[in-house]
């Protein structure tokens, strides 16, 4: 496969995430990036969104078991991952995550263990479809470090 069609996968790709509302143009930002900061970058990124964004979550879903819910603390949580999935262009996930932080907001337990599953659901969405790109990126750099310097 040649890299002109190895990108015109991707581009097609990053077109249909585009198109079904996973990511926003705060996307195209991170993606710009990676002119500047390395071939790595977007994979790097993602990488590390996906990390924290599945730690929070692991947290939040802990904090709901317990009979006494900090309702302060969750909403941090929920709000971390609003801002960290805007940061990255994650549409999905920052609308996912507001039934999350209306919850925890009105200091509403029910609504917080209705709402919980459903962001995971999103998260998960929106993890394949991530780690689809990212694998799709490592193709690329490990085509374009096989091939010779000119």
């Amino acid at each position: 496969m040649t890299m002109s069609i190895l990108k015109g996968l991707l581009q097609d790709y990053l077109n249909s995430l585009f198109n079904e509302g996973i990511v926003n143009d705060q996307f195209n930002e991170l993606l710009s990036l990676e002119n500047t900061r390395g071939p790595d970058y977007v994979v790097t990124s993602i990488s590390t969104y996906i990390a924290d964004v599945e730690m929070i979550l692991s947290d939040i879903s802990h904090h709901v078991e317990n009979s006494k819910v900090d309702f302060s603390h969750m909403a941090s949580l929920a709000r971390a991952i609003e801002d960290k999935s805007a940061s990255i262009g994650a549409e999905h996930m920052m609308l996912a995550c507001s039934d999350l932080i209306k919850a925890c907001d009105e200091k509403h337990k029910r609504k917080l263990i209705r709402s919980l599953p459903w962001t995971k659901s999103e998260f998960t969405q929106t993890k394949n479809k991530f780690m689809d790109l990212v694998r799709m990126e490592m193709r690329i750099i490990r085509f374009q470090s096989s091939q010779p310097s000119e």
